[in-house]
């Protein structure tokens, strides 16, 4: 075998490694996380929770990402009337998702949420809390709202 030969060999396998890498986290974007998305389910420590039940039947509970960097939690009575918008801010770095209140009140909250999968229709997101009862890891699935 020549030289030239091998070098072709060697040219294409690697083309062909590069293209199969993993592309997992190539939807984990800005742009695919804005807009509404409702929680649909979860499990916690593996167990699956209760679908979450929605007070209106008419309107869901929504959380909202915005452009700039805001977030709102938008929650519905049983009179199907919006009673409930609370205002966070959000941060994407790689697949890692800060939620925080901390420039409109410090004190109130900043959870940090790995994003697992992120598509145009559905995002989980994961949660590792500890406790002095022990661990508990919370993956939570959310389906964009129209």
């Amino acid at each position: 075998m020549n030289y030239e030969k091998i070098f072709f060999l060697l040219f294409i396998s690697c083309f062909f490694i590069s293209c199969s890498s993993d592309d997992s986290n190539s939807g984990i974007t800005k742009q695919n996380l804005l807009g509404k998305w409702e929680i649909i389910g979860g499990t916690v420590n593996g167990n699956s929770f209760e679908f979450y039940e929605h007070d209106c039947n008419d309107r869901k509970d929504f959380q909202e990402f915005f452009d700039n960097g805001s977030l709102t939690f938008n929650r519905y009575d049983y009179s199907c009337n919006l009673v409930e918008v609370e205002p966070s801010l959000w941060e994407l770095q790689g697949n890692q998702l800060t939620i925080s209140n901390t420039n409109f009140d410090p004190s109130i909250y900043e959870y940090i949420y790995i994003v697992e999968k992120l598509t145009t229709t559905e995002l989980i997101l994961k949660q590792t809390i500890q406790t002095s009862e022990g661990t508990y890891v919370y993956r939570t699935t959310f389906s964009k709202y129209n």
